[in-house]
Order: structure tokens, then C-alpha cells, then sequence
């Protein structure tokens, strides 16, 4: 008989990399062979922040939330695609929580359970962290993929180590998470890819459609009000120097004084599409890097060289492209072209998948 795999992870955020990394740790999973469910799990605090009409969340999102009504009818549009795309192409569990002591009532209920990928193991997130996705609830073989503990440390997840001690296998997105997971339960912790990047190109472009415009930039960012302005600048001046077209995707500030077309109501499919017919693709998002990696686009990765966060550093160094961390415009003026040899990045990526599949499979096979 298959096995029963229950996943919890991000998933019920409306956030483009998480609900895309959801997909491919349970598409990937499913290719083995077993059955899977996302445990249909998300905290109150997730919910409410994310809603369209946030006002439980401080006088900052509620300010935003009215500064945010002239695009409405595009954030409900956008709503509706994330919603479509949670419930028709995630397999999800029949019941939905959102408290963390109704999930004793599935504790027996898979013959596996798996934690993975995205910040789920990043305390310093309190919107979103829980022991949820550390598997307390369960005493069932448990395994990690790939998450990421952000700019965590040793004394931030030290409080949580019998519960890293419970895991069958630990694995993690990036290097230096690596080495704080290893130094707190005296274990080799493996580097993982992320499970956008160990899935088929194929399965996201069924996601997609070609479109027939001219050349562009599409510019994804996370980035709010106060940190928007050099980036900007950015990529104004790579698309001046290479003759390219302006799209853009700014959830958390999406008013950038007319440069370029700001895409108010993509959901997960619309922004593959938009990755995958891009000339140039720039972004400070690590699933925005992965996903433009997978759909080998040419990329630069708009980053302060001082920045503490590794996350997206750790994936372009593992792929020798440190030289596509952009943060100045006198890089961009020094620059001659902006395209992108996949051939060697893809031999390093394979390497890299092998690996990771490796440590997953031997996760879920019986001891």
C-alpha cells in the first residue's frame, strides 16, 4: 500500500514563493510514489495579515490597507487567484486549523509527516511561527525539508531542541541554517535545495502561457514603502541601457510614480507567466530567484553586498553566480549584457538535485 504523507507548511499566505514551494514539495513527494495532504494549517495572525482589509495587525497596515483602496478591484482579483490556486491545485487535508491543539486530533492519521520548506523554523517571524511546524503534536516519524530559519540563531532555536531531537531527518535550505541546526543537536544537518527547484521545469510551465509584447523587465519585490527608491533607480536604468519594457510585481508598495506596468491582480499562475517570457528578471525575493533559476531566466538578484540574510546568497553561491548580486548603479553602467549561460548553472543544479533527492528518499524509506 502507498504511504500516507501529511505536509505542513506556508501555504494559506498569499505570498507567491510560498504557496509555489507547498506545490512542489508535494508534487515531488507524489512522483515517489506516495499519497500526500497539506495539512491545511494556518494561524489567525496569518490570516489577518494577509486579508485585504487588515486591521488587527497595528496602525501601519491599517494606514496601508486605506492608501490601498484605489487599486481594490485588482487585490480582490489577485485574492480569488491565490484562493483558486490553494484549494483546486493543492491537495489539502478535509479539515482546516488554525489552532495548534486541534492538530492532535490527526496525530495517527499519516505514516509520515513532513516539515518543509520556506521560513517555518524563523522565530524572529512571530506572525507565522509555530510549533505546528516543528510537529508537536505527533510522536510519528517526522522529517524536515528544507526549511529555512531565516536570521535565527543558536540562542533563538536552542529553546526547541527535544523537539529538533524528535525528527527521524533534518535537512535545511541554507548553509549557515545548516550550521545552527547541527550546533544545537549534535547532528549533520544536509543542505537542500528548495522544492521549487527540485521539480521538472515542465510541471510550472503547464502553470503558464507565452505572451506575445515587447521585451521586458519583470521586477518582483517584497520591499515596502521605505526601502523601494533604490531599486527603482535600478532597474530604471537596466532597462533604459538594454531597450526593455518595465513589468512589475510589488504587493507591499505598488506605487512607483509611472516606471513601467505594476500588476496589481497576478496570483501564482499570471506570476510564473510573467517570470517565464521575461528578457530580464530582477529581484530581492529568494522564491523569486529560485523560480527565475528554474525557468532559466537571466537574473540579477537586487542585494546590499553588506546584507546578513543568505538566503538568496547561499543558492547563487552553490551555483557560481555571486556576479549576478546587483547593488549599485555604477554596476549596472559597467555592465555589457545581461544575459545568462545556463549550462554550467544547470550541471551545478543537477549535481545539487541529486543530492537533495537522495536525502529525501532515504528520509521517507522505512527503517
Amino acid at each position: 500500500m502507498k504511504k500516507n504523507i501529511g505536509i505542513i507548511t506556508f501555504h494559506r499566505v498569499y505570498n507567491y514563493g510560498a504557496v509555489i514551494q507547498a506545490y512542489s514539495l508535494q508534487n515531488i513527494i507524489e512522483s515517489y510514489g506516495y499519497k500526500t495532504k497539506i495539512i491545511d494549517f494556518s494561524k489567525k495572525k496569518q490570516l489577518d495579515y494577509t486579508d485585504i482589509f487588515s486591521t488587527k495587525n497595528g496602525i501601519k497596515r491599517f494606514v496601508k490597507t486605506i492608501l490601498f483602496l484605489p487599486i481594490l478591484k485588482g487585490r480582490i482579483r489577485r485574492k480569488k487567484r491565490f484562493n483558486d490556486f490553494i484549494n483546486n491545485d493543492l491537495n489539502l487535508s478535509n479539515e482546516k486549523y488554525n489552532e495548534e491543539k486541534y492538530l492532535t486530533k490527526i496525530r495517527n492519521d499519516y505514516d509520515f509527516f513532513v516539515c518543509g520548506s520556506d521560513q517555518i523554523w524563523n522565530p524572529l517571524k512571530t506572525s507565522d511561527f509555530s510549533l505546528a511546524y516543528m510537529l508537536n503534536f505527533t510522536k510519528k516519524e517526522k522529517i524536515a525539508y528544507a526549511p529555512s530559519i531565516g536570521l535565527a540563531s543558536k540562542d533563538d532555536l536552542s529553546p526547541y531542541k527535544d523537539l529538533l531531537l524528535s525528527f527521524k531527518a533534518i535537512s535545511c535550505r541554507e548553509k549557515g541554517g545548516s550550521k545552527v541546526l547541527s550546533k544545537i543537536t549534535k547532528k549533520d544537518v544536509a543542505v537542500v535545495l528548495d522544492p521549487t527547484l527540485l521539480i521538472e521545469k515542465e510541471v510550472f510551465l503547464q502553470f503558464t502561457e507565452e505572451m506575445n509584447c515587447d521585451p521586458y523587465l519583470f521586477y518582483y519585490s517584497l520591499d515596502g514603502y521605505g526601502n523601494s527608491s533604490r531599486n527603482m533607480d535600478i532597474i530604471s536604468r537596466l532597462a533604459n541601457k538594454f531597450n526593455l519594457q518595465i513589468k512589475m510585481i510589488t504587493p507591499e508598495w505598488p506605487y512607483h510614480n509611472n516606471i513601467g506596468e505594476n500588476i496589481i491582480d497576478a496570483g501564482p499562475k499570471e506570476y510564473l507567466t510573467l517570470i517565464r517570457n521575461a528578457a530580464l528578471v530582477c529581484t530581492n525575493s529568494f522564491h523569486g530567484t529560485a523560480l527565475s533559476l528554474k525557468l532559466e531566466r537571466p537574473i540579477f538578484v537586487l542585494e546590499d553586498v553588506n546584507i546578513k540574510d543568505e538566503r538568496k546568497r547561499s543558492i547563487l553561491n552553490q551555483l557560481g553566480l555571486q556576479n549576478r548580486i546587483l547593488s549599485t548603479l555604477k554596476q549596472v553602467d559597467n555592465l555589457e549584457e545581461y544575459t545568462l549561460d545556463y549550462v554550467p548553472v544547470l550541471s551545478k543544479m543537477n549535481d545539487l538535485k541529486n543530492e537533495s533527492v537522495l536525502f529525501l528518499k532515504n528520509a521517507l524509506r522505512d527503517d
